[in-house]
């Protein structure tokens, strides 16, 4: 599952088709881009992310953010967490949200708005010199710059 329908959505989006994924529920309160974006990925929408069993949960709107209004809100119930595998928040700051702490605390793999960035500065890096950083160096730069 999928929640949210804004830019990162639609890359998160693209990705997960052109990884293979079928089985995709986007949740967005949006119905006009929640809609349009299930069509034209093949996905299914519904406007929030309850009552859904689903074995990846991917986070992509500010729920969770530092300095945010909802900067303590989980962008998935805690029911939908623990039957999850694996748990994504595109949100960078803090580096361990409300959503990131509690995948942990059960267990589950998870994947950070902190790890993307990283990821994203070494595809950039790679793409404007043409080098390829070492992608622990980034991983290890980041956090250091976190710190």
């Amino acid at each position: 599952m999928i929640q949210g329908s804004g830019g990162m959505g639609k890359a998160v989006i693209a990705a997960f088709r052109d990884a293979g994924f079928r089985d995709v529920i986007i949740a967005a309160r949006n119905r006009q881009r929640g809609l349009a974006l299930a069509k034209q990925y093949g996905f299914q929408w519904q406007p929030l992310p309850e009552g859904i069993a689903a074995e990846i949960l991917v986070n992509v709107t500010p729920l969770g953010m530092a300095g945010g209004a909802e900067s303590n809100t989980l962008a998935f119930s805690e029911a939908m967490v623990a039957q999850a595998s694996v748990v994504f928040d595109v949100v960078a700051l803090p580096a361990e949200t409300p959503l990131i702490r509690l995948a942990q605390q059960r267990g589950k793999q998870t994947i950070s708005g902190a790890e993307v960035i990283a990821l994203q500065a070494v595809e950039q890096f790679a793409l404007y010199t043409g080098v390829r950083p070492d992608s622990a160096l980034v991983a290890e730069a980041s956090a250091f710059a976190r710190s």
